[in-house]
């Protein structure tokens, strides 16, 4: 990822993919995109989830549409601390991949340890 939005997005990615087919989110993806602002860390700090609930295209998982505003938040809270969510991961780097997973884990909502590894794999770190 070359922006903190693309980091974000992934986060969403391996958020919104579980319990989904691959298939059917990658199709969706574009109107996800929409539904979620593109991945736009401050507009969705800012949402709401009943709004984006009812948008025609919107995912219909209340738990996993606040998770991703919570998400958001704790992005922005991260951005304030670090300069960016990279440097974020690269001040973790010196501990292990399944500590890093913890801390994921922990900061994060409705990211259990295979999501957090698979997000971990899937920005490089």
């Amino acid at each position: 990822p070359k922006s903190d939005q693309e980091y974000f997005e992934i986060l969403c990615l391996c958020i919104l993919q579980a319990g989904l087919n691959w298939g059917t989110l990658r199709k969706n993806w574009p109107k996800y995109r929409v539904v979620f602002c593109n991945f736009n860390v401050n507009r969705l700090a800012r949402a709401q989830s009943k709004e984006l609930m009812k948008q025609p295209n919107a995912i219909r998982n209340l738990k996993k549409i606040k998770s991703i505003i919570y998400n958001a938040k704790e992005f922005q809270k991260i951005k304030k601390m670090h300069g960016s969510f990279s440097n974020y991961l690269k001040s973790l780097k010196q501990i292990g991949d399944k500590e890093v997973s913890k801390f994921l884990v922990e900061r994060f909502k409705h990211v259990g340890e295979y999501t957090a590894e698979y997000y971990l794999h899937s920005v490089g770190h």
